[in-house]
Parts: structure tokens; C-alpha cells; sequence
């Protein structure tokens, strides 16, 4: 059995549930719960919902009342932690085109965290099984939001984010990306693939101005999908898209376009899911190899999104990877 844990509006724990069933995800898009309690009790506005010392959890926002036969079902819907996080902004400093930052992680992460006040709620620390890492100097993008900046300065630094509720806080660090290969036995896991022979490869970026005095910048990619300003692949083989950034000087356009057009270039799209009694836990930011032995395809991916399902007391946990 998994329990779940529910506080009132202060934050304070009043009672746990065993019978409840739980929908919750994280990751790319989807930052939400749902949540279906057996018996009369209610939750309040604001009540933080979670499984101790675990990702799963976050804040009550919303509540929904089917009242059918005289019965009625209360449902629970809501923030998870990084959906909280997702609903902050990280501006520049006035005066400053950009944020940048450097440093030892969890200060890092502890000052961003201060920057759009959400200190009361998570502590950064440093990662319990790899220690201190380090950030290199990071550059975000302009008024992205803290969730997005977050992963995405990871990534960076060959990093993932982690969160763990425990004793009334929401920990938060990074450590390095874990690396599923040729280690995983196939039968451990299910995915679905789909894989894209021919990708955009050239991208027209729009910059600043109008007309014939906008500003224009072309990216190519080749046939094995590095980005470059060389084109090498025309006739039919050549799919251009247009890359709009209106605000952007031509820098900033060749920058945003260059990753624009790489990250066009991912090989596929997988779903994985991975058997109950598989051993295996990934995290948003893990890459993953799925082979199919049959058909040969092979797809590198990285999990970009992880639904934990709870119901009848069972635990059950789907990946997205793209």
C-alpha cells in the first residue's frame, strides 16, 4: 500500500489516505494532478497533498463535486511541485538583457528559488547520491519560466533536477543524467516508436525589421543532423520551415534558430513503459535506448515526461520520451 499524506491549508499533516486513487505527472506540458479520495472528509483550498520523501505531490487548487444517486464524489485537482515552479518567472535584473548564473548547484538553484520567492516552500541542497555539482556560467532565456529555465540549465551541465517532499519541505538539486543503453533488457520494457527518416533541415529565421529590411539568417541540417549554415541536402530532400522571432537581432535569431532547427532533428518519438517488476526508475532527463530486434529501429530518446498512477493501493509509473 502507498500512503498519501494530506496537511490543511497551514501545511500542517492531519491524516493520511490508503484508498484513493492518484493521477500525476510531471515533466514536458503536463505539471498536474488528480486526485479521487474514498469517505466523507474533504481536503482544503491550498492543502498539500504527497507521498513522503518522494517526487509525487503538490498543492490543491481546485475541487470538483459530482453529486449522482445521493452519492457524492469529490475531486482534487492541482499544482504538482513542478507545476509551481512552472508558474514563476525568471526575469532579468533591470538594466540587464539576460540572466546568468555560475556556481555551485545548490546555491544556484537556492538563489533562483529566493528570486521568485518560493523559499518558504523548497530548500536546494546538494544531490544525496552524487553530492555537490557543479553549474557552468548559464544564460537563460528571457522571462522563461522557473521550471523550463531550471531543466533546461541542467541539461546544460549534464545535469537533471530532482525534487523530494520530506519533513515538511520540498528538496530540491540536480545530478547527473543516468544513461539507459544496451544495459536494459528488452523484456524489462514496452515502447512505442516512430521514428522520422527525413526532418526539417533547413530553417529560415525572421529577426527584427519589415520587409527587405528584416533581418534573415538560414540553418541547415545534413543527413545525419548537424546544424550548420552549410546546406547539403536540396532537391527533394531539402524541407524548409520559417522560424518567426520578430524581436530578435541577428545574434540572437542565429542562436535561437540554430536550436530551433537541432532540436527538429530529434530521431523520433517513444512512449516507454516499464514492467512492474522491472526494478527500473528513470527520471525526467534520463535517456533511454529502445531497439526493437525485429525491425531493427533503434531510438535514442530522452524521458521528457513521468505519470505516477495510484489505485487500489497499486503504484504504477509511464514514461514520455521524445
Amino acid at each position: 500500500m502507498v500512503d498519501l499524506i494530506i496537511t490543511d491549508s497551514n501545511h500542517v499533516d492531519v491524516r493520511s489516505a490508503v484508498d484513493y486513487t492518484l493521477d500525476c505527472a510531471w515533466g514536458k506540458e503536463e505539471n498536474d494532478f488528480e486526485l479521487v479520495v474514498s469517505g466523507a472528509s474533504t481536503i482544503d483550498a491550498g492543502a498539500y497533498i504527497y507521498i513522503d520523501g518522494s517526487e509525487c505531490g503538490g498543492v490543491v487548487d481546485a475541487m470538483e463535486d459530482q453529486l449522482t444517486a445521493g452519492v457524492s464524489t469529490l475531486t482534487y485537482s492541482g499544482r504538482t511541485w513542478h507545476g509551481v515552479l512552472a508558474n514563476k518567472i525568471l526575469e532579468p535584473d533591470r538594466g540587464r538583457d539576460y540572466l546568468t548564473v555560475s556556481g555551485t548547484a545548490s546555491t544556484v538553484i537556492g538563489s533562483l528559488i529566493s528570486r521568485v520567492g518560493l523559499d518558504g516552500v523548497f530548500d536546494a541542497v546538494d544531490s544525496p547520491t552524487a553530492g555537490a555539482q557543479t553549474i557552468k556560467s548559464y544564460r537563460f532565456d528571457r522571462y522563461t519560466d522557473c521550471y523550463t529555465g531550471l531543466r533546461k540549465m541542467c541539461e546544460a551541465n549534464g545535469l537533471k533536477l530532482r525534487l523530494a517532499y520530506a519533513s515538511g519541505r520540498v528538496n530540491i538539486w540536480a545530478e547527473p543524467v543516468a544513461h539507459y543503453g544496451d544495459a536494459i533488457d528488452s523484456d524489462l520494457i514496452d515502447f512505442d516508436a516512430t521514428r522520422t527518416w527525413r526532418k526539417p533541415n533547413h530553417l529560415i529565421g525572421l529577426g527584427k525589421g519589415d520587409l527587405a529590411a528584416r533581418v534573415v539568417v538560414h540553418w541547415y541540417a545534413d543527413a545525419k543532423g548537424n546544424v550548420s549554415q552549410t546546406q547539403s541536402l536540396r532537391g527533394v530532400d531539402e524541407i524548409t520551415q520559417v522560424y518567426d522571432y520578430s524581436s530578435a537581432e541577428t545574434a540572437e535569431l542565429n542562436q535561437k534558430a540554430s536550436e530551433k532547427l537541432q532540436d527538429l532533428q530529434s530521431e523520433g518519438e517513444v512512449k516507454v513503459t516499464v514492467h512492474e517488476d522491472s526494478g527500473i526508475v528513470f527520471d525526467v532527463g534520463d535517456t533511454v535506448t529502445a531497439r526493437d530486434n525485429l525491425t531493427g529501429i533503434t531510438v535514442n530518446a530522452t524521458i521528457s515526461k513521468k505519470i505516477v498512477k495510484v489505485s487500489d493501493g497499486v503504484l504504477s509509473v509511464d514514461y514520455g520520451a521524445e
